[in-house]
Formats: C-alpha cells, structure tokens, sequence
C-alpha cells in the first residue's frame, strides 16, 4: 500500500508556470527560425539583384559600346568621303587650269609657228632665185592659160630677165623695168596674164592669219562655254 504515492508522482502533470515557460521558449526558437529564413531570403534577393543589376550593366555597356563604334565608322566614312571630294575637287580645278594653260600654250606656239612661217616665207620671196622659179612657174601657168593662143610678148623686170633668159630663150622675152621683181605678165593678142610674186604672197599671208583669226575666236568660244558657271551670291 505504501507504493501507490510514489506512482502517482511519476505522472504527475507539469506545473503551469513550467508549460509556460516552454511555450515561450518555443514561440522563440520560431521565431528565431523566422527571422533567420527571413535575412536569408533578403541576403539571396540581394545576391540575386546584384547579379541581375551587373548582367544588365553589362548588356547596356556592350550596346553602348557597339552603338559607338558604329557612330565612329559612320562618322569616319562621312569624313573621309568629305576630305575624297575635296581632294578630288581640287584635283579636277588643278586638272582644269592645266588643261587652260595647255590650250594658251599651244595657241601661243601655234602662232607662234605662224608668224615664223610667214617670216621666213617673206624672207625666202626676196630671194633672187625664189623670184625666178616663181616668175618661170607664173609664165608656164600663163601659158596654159592662154592657149591655143602663142604669146606674142612676155614682159619682165630686167633683174628677173637676166635669171630666167637662158631657160626661155624660145619665148619673146622683153624686159619692162615698170614691172617689180618678180612680176611678169604674158600676152596673147588681146589677151594677157600677170603674175605678181609680192602678191601671191599676200594672199597667202591674208589667208593664214585669216585662219589663224578663226581658229583663235573658236578656241576662245570654246574655253567661255565649257567654264563652270560662277554660283550666285547668297545675299
């Protein structure tokens, strides 16, 4: 009987102050727990952003960076299309007052090349033998001209007459000392032919510079229609 007591201490309940105290201690333990899931859930979003905040920081840096190469090649071609132009604008105005000086020299020694000619021409008709030939040409065109009809007199200036005597001596040479060296004149009846070397000449040297006017007016038309037009002014 004494045993009883003893049995009903072994389970006994706990006290009140002692459920108490364990229900605090459990509430903290939880909440202890909660706040520790708590810091790690701010410290893996933090993570998390901070990751997410450089990937995008780095996807930006790259677009930025790829957008300003492309600026740079835009803006280099612009500028090495702008000098190109440039240099070849200078490179055509360069072209164009060569090609200005090329036509100026080449009148210029083309009359040049003229008036020599025609100097040495005057000076070659003042030859005693450039006169004969041209008085025996004159005389033989004469009388290819006058024919049927034989000559009945062939006047020339005595200089003349005594280069050409030997070779004309079938003909009825006479002298004329009113006709000028190198000059004859051929006479068929009524008919006659005169020949004037200084003449001849003349017209040669009218002929030529003529041509030479002409070709002068034409280059000169030519380089005002092929000059650029100047642009207006802007005000």
């Amino acid at each position: 009987m004494s045993a009883a007591p003893n049995t009903a201490r072994a389970f006994a309940f706990p006290a009140r102050n002692n459920l108490d105290a364990i229900e605090r201690e459990s509430a903290l333990a939880r909440e202890a727990q909660l706040e520790a899931a708590r810091a790690d859930a701010i410290a893996r979003g933090s993570a998390e952003g901070l990751a997410r905040g450089r990937e995008q920081a780095r996807i930006e840096a790259h677009a930025l960076l790829e957008s300003s190469y492309r600026e740079g090649i835009a803006k280099g071609h612009a500028d090495g299309f702008a000098e190109m132009n440039a240099a070849a604008e200078a490179l055509r105005g360069a072209l164009n007052e060569f090609s200005l000086e090329r036509t100026n020299m080449v009148a210029e020694v083309e009359s040049f090349c003229v008036d020599l000619a025609l100097a040495v021409v005057a000076r070659l008709v003042e030859a005693d033998e450039t006169r004969a030939e041209f008085v025996r040409r004159s005389i033989t065109k004469a009388l290819q001209a006058l024919a049927p009809e034989a000559p009945t007199a062939v006047f020339l200036n005595p200089s003349d007459l005594k280069c050409v005597a030997q070779t004309m001596s079938d003909l009825p040479v006479q002298e004329d000392a009113t006709l000028a060296s190198g000059t004859s004149r051929v006479e068929a009846g009524r008919l006659l032919v005169e020949s004037a070397l200084d003449e001849a000449f003349n017209q040669l040297r009218n002929a030529v510079l003529e041509t030479k006017l002409k070709r002068v007016r034409k280059k000169s038309a030519k380089r005002k229609n092929s000059a650029p037009a100047s642009e207006p002014d802007a005000g």
